[in-house]
């Protein structure tokens, strides 16, 4: 069965995002797989650092399996809600994250990654080398959760683009209406743009481009929400506010569109404050 594998360090932010994962694991009825990866130091004695010594490294194995099975533990006794229950499995391994998530997704069938942000926020946590790398080796959608994400249905989801690459953009909103469905979500199709660069031959393009989009999934609830800001994060963070968005979507496509929103100065000032989860979908072809 598809799975969503939820990362966590065992950290407040990081079980948190679990929460959230197990949330939305009821609600799109998959499994789930709880992961830890576990980085061991390289010893370095002989340049006048320390020994890792093998009862340390057996004893952080041993730690991250009973912090795993308590946690499945917690969700497996509290949820005692009707409907879909996932069946939950756990897994440790030690190395990179990236590594350990390779390893991962060739023994399961992953739709999804769930991991926490730092509690500085989004802005500082997307710059760790880490959630980079992970943003960048993604071959399925990487969800990343704030600290203070509400745990609440999501009613409207907005995908953040520029309308660059239409053909790929109209594949990414069609494979959101599952998860759209799944809640009887919004979807809100949103783009930033200058005074004036709204052109009314461009709102018709993507007005096609969503109809299409309606026509092929059977799914009415996508629309079209132009915003006019000079500033690309500042434009969404006004968006996600006014049009009181539960989940913000982008594609990941090298030196383009996502790029600016991770690197923006404004948007790092803006995202320390966000509270709404970001999805990342890999580029078409990766996959």
């Amino acid at each position: 069965m598809k799975t969503i594998v939820l990362l966590t360090d065992f950290s407040e932010s990081g079980n948190h995002a679990v929460e959230y994962g197990y949330h939305l694991a009821k609600f799109l009825q998959l499994d789930v797989l709880l992961c830890n990866a576990i980085f061991v130091p390289v010893p370095v004695a002989e340049a006048g650092g320390f020994v890792w010594s093998m009862n340390g490294f057996e004893g952080l194995i041993e730690d991250s399996n009973e912090e795993l099975k308590r946690l499945k533990k917690h969700f497996e006794h509290t949820d005692h809600s009707s409907g879909f229950h996932p069946q939950i499995s756990c897994v440790n391994q030690t190395g990179r994250l990236t590594d350990v998530l390779e390893n991962v997704m060739g023994i399961c069938e992953v739709e999804m990654i769930v991991m926490g942000t730092h509690r500085k926020g989004m802005g500082h946590f997307l710059l760790e080398n880490n959630t980079r790398n992970m943003i960048n080796a993604a071959t399925c959608p990487l969800l990343l959760v704030p600290p203070v994400a509400s745990l609440s249905k999501i009613r409207k989801i907005a995908y953040a683009t520029d309308f660059s690459y239409p053909e790929q953009d109209a594949k990414a909103i069609g494979q959101l209406v599952p998860l759209a469905s799944a809640f009887g979500a919004e979807i809100l199709a949103t783009k930033v743009h200058t005074l004036h660069e709204e052109r009314a031959d461009h709102r018709n393009g993507v007005n096609t481009i969503l109809a299409k989009v309606k026509a092929r999934t059977g799914y009415p609830d996508i629309f079209y929400r132009p915003v006019e800001n000079e500033q690309v994060g500042i434009g969404l963070s006004l968006c996600c506010e006014a049009e009181a968005v539960d989940l913000l979507v982008m594609v990941h496509r090298s030196h383009d569109f996502v790029d600016v929103i991770l690197k923006g100065s404004d948007t790092q000032k803006m995202a320390k404050h966000t509270t709404i989860p970001l999805l990342v979908l890999p580029d078409g072809d990766k996959t």
